[in-house]
């Protein structure tokens, strides 16, 4: 894969993880996106092994359940070294999206200046670091190469498909 390449799919993950992330704050229409709290002997025992592990030593203090997208997904959340942190993962136990806070001191600078930008300098910042889990699947088809960003659910987010060259072998 070229420089250029491997560039653009970083800034396309980005890019697809902020938009996740604003979908999700700005929230879903009620029938497309539910959570109630659960119980910890609600969760399945894959969704719960794998929240534990994450976990350690620090005590879960609470267990939802989501429904966004017609998938349910279990949350688990505990108190990291700078505050909150929530994890959200599969029936199966995958990992779907970590959140957790962090202190000012460890922004990236352009978030940073970005955010004070949008706030005001005099604005009280609160920050939390959202990772998104993606699998990118690649693969030939018809002489065209093919690379598939999934999320753990299996649901599809780009598809990018190329003519090959005769003779041009895969990455």
């Amino acid at each position: 894969m070229t420089k250029r390449r491997s560039i653009a799919i970083v800034a396309f993950a980005i890019t697809v993880a902020t938009s996740l992330a604003l979908v999700r704050a700005q929230g879903q229409p009620k029938s497309q996106e539910q959570e109630r709290e659960v119980r910890e002997a609600e969760v399945p025992k894959a969704a719960l092994a794998a929240l534990k592990k994450l976990a350690g030593t620090n005590p879960i203090v609470e267990f939802a359940e989501e429904i966004e997208h017609g998938v349910t997904y279990y949350e688990g959340s505990w108190k990291g070294p700078n505050g909150n942190v929530d994890v959200l993962v599969t029936t199966a136990g995958d990992v779907v999206e970590i959140e957790e806070v962090v202190p000012i001191g460890e922004v990236p600078k352009p978030v940073l200046d970005k955010a004070r930008r949008a706030a005001g300098e005099d604005a009280k910042l609160y920050v939390e670091k959202k990772t998104v889990i993606f699998y990118e699947v690649k693969y030939r088809k018809d002489d065209r190469r093919h690379e598939v960003l999934l999320s753990p659910d299996g649901r599809e987010h780009e598809h990018e498909e190329e003519q090959t060259k005769e003779g041009e072998d895969d990455d």
